[in-house]
């Protein structure tokens, strides 16, 4: 059981149940899991269903099975059941952006190493963090200039790390086209 499971759950049993929309319009009971907060600030509610599944037993048998079914619903579609205790359902909000992230966890400087290439062929050049001992070039480099570098083309070095600046390719105000 996931630790989000066991929290809502509590020691007592299962976690608590609302009503929730269905796309086609039902209304069903699921155990309300947790309230998670958006980064655009909308709120969802991680839900648990359980519904019948088939297990197949020997000699071609099939019996009914509870199965469990973890999904995610816009809190919009999510009605409280009256009389309902909900104060040990967690609420977890957005973290820093992913680029905060990577600017704490990267408080150095990078540099670029030209590799050298056949004639008529486009340059490579390899981006290293300031500690890579595969770098080759003095570290001056911000951490925007080092993902600008990845968008024009550079490769990131598999040596020290520069390869999780792809979690976020391009820089803040720049979008793909």
């Amino acid at each position: 059981m996931d630790t989000l499971a066991a929290t809502a759950r509590g020691q007592e049993g299962p976690a608590p149940q609302v009503w929730v929309e269905l796309p086609d319009g039902q209304t069903v009971t699921a155990e309300f899991l947790a309230r998670i907060q958006q980064p655009s600030g909308e709120w969802w509610c991680e839900l648990r269903l359980t519904v019948w599944a088939e297990l197949h037993l020997q000699g071609g048998k099939v019996a009914p099975e509870p199965c469990e079914v973890l999904f995610k619903a816009p809190a919009r579609l999510v009605t409280p059941i009256d009389g309902t205790d909900y104060s040990a359902v967690p609420t977890r909000r957005p973290g820093p952006p992913i680029h905060d992230r990577l600017a704490a966890e990267f408080t150095g400087r990078w540099s670029l190493q030209p590799m050298p290439t056949p004639p008529g062929q486009k340059p490579r050049r390899i981006l290293h963090y300031e500690n890579c001992w595969l770098g080759d070039q003095e570290p001056t480099l911000t951490l925007d200039q080092a993902r600008r570098a990845l968008v024009e083309g550079a490769e990131p070095c598999e040596g020290c790390g520069a390869e999780r600046l792809n979690e976020l390719r391009f820089p803040p105000g720049q979008t793909t086209t």
